[in-house]
């Protein structure tokens, strides 16, 4: 491990816990990792992770970011730099030594943030006046910090234009070398083809009805595994309409993974089709369906649009590397 010193993190979904430990691992760092207490399928993530992670990097619940060996630390990481907590941090102690690792489809955004073309708020909402006034003073000390190199994104969409607009940023690519590195037993067992669920119908961003009958149009008997978000009475109805809903419990990165005999994942754009195409089999393909205009409601905004469609391309483009 590094000499560099303790990095504490803070994360607040299962892909942010598997980033971070991605990053400590690569950057051979000693690195606690603090997870937000009662995120879905977090602590199960952290669980299934434990037995198999890195020398020198360990897990901890905590309640809130302002948590003080996260607020005090020298050096820092965190998993979603539009977060409520991180800001109320940042505004209050500085930025300090970062890392920042992916957080889905945010990872451009932020980017685009940092060089100056978009301001601090996340992406596809309207911050109510407190959480702006928070991110105008929390994205201009971001920005301060990215050009006097104090700010390190570990991505896996480090050869993105957004990423290489970055100035003073040191970007470090994500190619999930510490997942693929693990021998262990697929948590779950899948049949060849999966639907990939997604957060944008249960989140408002796309026509609900439109969504089910995309996932509903694949062959009878094939899996799907739901976002942690969704539930309820939509799973029932991919039910009814042929697919096998399965809820492991566990991301997509370790499901997919360490899947035996997977030929076939069927998705929309999401920031998944990037790590998907570094972690699935040998063999397996990864197809993503761009989001027809007609499915957009209200809330999808241009910005949040466009991330979508440069997700898209990006899927693409890591699918055929795969």
């Amino acid at each position: 491990m590094s000499a560099g010193g303790l990095r504490i993190g803070w994360v607040e979904s299962p892909l942010q816990l598997i980033n971070a430990v991605e990053a400590a691992s690569h950057r051979a760092e000693e690195t606690r990792i603090l997870l937000r207490d009662g995120v879905a399928q977090l602590a199960d993530t952290a669980a299934w992770l434990e037995p198999h992670l890195p020398g020198g990097v360990t897990l901890a619940m905590a309640a809130s970011a302002t948590d003080r060996a996260f607020r005090d630390a020298r050096r820092r990481l965190v998993g979603d730099a539009f977060s409520g907590q991180f800001r109320a941090v940042v505004a209050a102690t500085g930025v300090r030594d970062l890392v920042v690792v992916d957080d889905g489809s945010a990872a451009l955004h932020l980017a685009a943030v940092l060089a100056g073309h978009e301001r601090f708020s996340r992406m596809g909402q309207r911050e109510p006046l407190r959480q702006r006034m928070l991110g105008a003073v929390v994205g201009a000390r971001l920005r301060a910090a990215a050009r006097a190199g104090d700010v390190t994104l570990v991505t896996a969409y480090a050869e993105d234009p957004a990423m290489a607009a970055l100035a003073g940023a040191r970007i470090v690519p994500n190619a999930y070398a510490w997942l693929r590195s693990l021998d262990a037993d697929p948590p779950v067992a899948l049949p060849a083809t999966v639907v990939l669920g997604s957060a944008l119908a249960v989140d408002g961003y796309v026509d609900a009805a439109a969504y089910e009958r995309w996932a509903t149009s694949h062959p009878a008997g094939t899996a799907y595994l739901p976002h942690r978000r969704e539930g309820g009475e939509s799973l029932g109805r991919l039910s009814a309409g042929g697919l096998e809903v399965l809820e492991p419990g566990l991301p997509a990165e370790i499901v997919l993974g360490m899947a035996r005999g997977l030929a076939h994942v069927s998705s929309l754009p999401s920031s998944t089709g990037a790590t998907l195409a570094r972690v699935l089999p040998a063999g397996a393909r990864l197809d993503v369906t761009p989001v027809p205009d007609a499915w957009w409601t209200a809330r999808a905004d241009a910005t949040f649009r466009s991330t979508l469609a440069s997700l898209a391309s990006n899927d693409d483009a890591s699918t055929e590397e795969a």
